[in-house]
């Protein structure tokens, strides 16, 4: 027999599945806790059963070839994933489906984002820019610039970070104002 299924599921030596009785027990053991703990991340009953739900019907069919030390801590991180995969697909979707009347808001902004790149572009000193437009315009390599200009590939590593640092600092700002825009009109 194996051990306490609440603790620890492992297929015997033989490689028996969990039996009917073993996963009973774990499921009423601990759905109540990842249905709860589902709702409050989600904040929505019918997707938080569904996620638990497809969580054991999951562990069932694969029963036959998990080895799992921590059942519990398994189910948790398990419902944790499945929330996260929710959230994505929920994130794609709301984007796939904005509204047509919309489309033409996102040119306007596509050319603002673009007017701030090159602002922020012509604020790097030119050694960085010079440097960040070799690595990521012309697709060379640290080492290819480095040969190129004479210097060390470290120093190139450092101003292509420092390129990155600062562009990614000057277009945050920006894309997060949209993005609660969208949000508040969508």
């Amino acid at each position: 027999m194996n051990p306490d299924p609440l603790n620890h599921f492992e297929p015997a030596a033989s490689g028996s599945a969990m039996s009917r009785r073993e996963f009973e027990i774990i499921y009423r053991d601990n759905w109540r806790d990842l249905y709860d703990f589902a709702i409050s991340k989600t904040r929505d009953k019918d997707v938080a059963e569904e996620i638990v739900q497809a969580l054991f019907v999951n562990l069932w069919e694969k029963r036959q070839q998990l080895t799992i030390a921590n059942p519990r801590a398994y189910l948790f991180t398990a419902v944790r994933n499945r929330i996260i995969d929710h959230f994505k697909e929920k994130v794609f979707y709301d984007l796939d489906s904005a509204c047509e009347e919309a489309a033409p808001d996102f040119p306007l902004f596509l050319e603002e984002l673009e007017m701030l790149f090159q602002e922020a572009m012509g604020q790097l000193p030119e050694k960085t820019r010079d440097i960040f437009l070799l690595n990521r315009f012309e697709g060379k390599s640290a080492p290819e610039i480095a040969n190129l200009l004479k210097l060390p590939a470290r120093t190139v590593e450092y101003h292509i970070t420092q390129a990155l640092r600062k562009l990614k600092s000057a277009v945050r700002n920006t894309i997060t104002l949209f993005l609660v825009i969208c949000n508040i009109i969508f």
